[in-house]
């Protein structure tokens, strides 16, 4: 399931996942979560897409893989087409762009693999 969610002007995706769906394994006392940043290269409109890891049972790299890939699909199955992933200096300039305020000298190339 997706939400989309509008913050002070920036549009946020939040994907939720029925967890009773699963068997739920306990590692420790921790929930994990993960943003990850896409773009609209038509529209120019950034955007950030928060979804659970679970709860209780530590994210393995298959895991955070498999839910990068989805992000994308997920948005457009919403009816908001045109997003991808960010480069990385897309992503490194944005993140920047709205923690500091400024841009910085920033990596370039492919992703690096988790």
């Amino acid at each position: 399931m997706l939400a989309i969610v509008t913050l002070c002007g920036t549009l946020i995706f939040l994907l939720k996942e029925n967890i009773m769906s699963k068997e739920i394994v306990m590692n420790g006392p921790a929930s994990f979560s993960m943003s990850v940043f896409i773009t609209n290269d038509e529209t120019g409109q950034n955007a950030k897409v928060d979804f659970s890891l679970g709860h209780f049972e530590y994210p393995t790299k298959e895991k955070v893989s498999e839910k990068v890939a989805s992000v994308i699909d997920a948005v457009n199955d919403s009816g908001t087409t045109g997003f991808r992933l960010m480069t990385k200096e897309e992503a490194f300039n944005h993140l920047c762009a709205e923690e500091y305020g400024v841009r910085l000298a920033c990596p370039n190339g492919d992703w690096d693999n988790i």
